[in-house]
C-alpha cells in the first residue's frame, strides 16, 4: 500500500495533508501527476510503513520531465 499526501495551498500552510491509498506506487505516482495537473500539490508518496518514495519536488521534478518528453 502506497499513500499520496497531497493538497492546496491552505494544507500546505497548516501542514495537514489529504491522505489517498493505492495498491502500488506506479498508481499513486500516476494519482500524484493529476493532482498536479489540476493545479494542486502532491506533497509526498511514502509506503504504508512511513518509508518516503518521493518528495514534492521529485513528484514535480517527475511531472517536468514527462512534459518535455511529450512535447516536440
Amino acid at each position: 500500500m502506497w499513500i499520496l499526501e497531497w493538497g492546496d495551498s491552505t494544507n500546505q500552510v497548516r501542514g495537514h495533508w489529504n491522505h489517498e491509498e493505492h495498491d502500488s506506487s506506479e498508481k499513486a505516482l500516476d494519482a500524484a501527476k493529476t493532482k498536479i495537473g489540476m493545479g494542486l500539490i502532491a506533497h509526498a508518496i511514502h509506503s504504508e510503513s512511513g518509508v518516503l518514495w518521493m518528495s514534492a519536488e521529485e513528484l514535480l521534478d517527475s511531472v517536468e520531465a514527462e512534459k518535455a518528453v511529450s512535447e516536440p
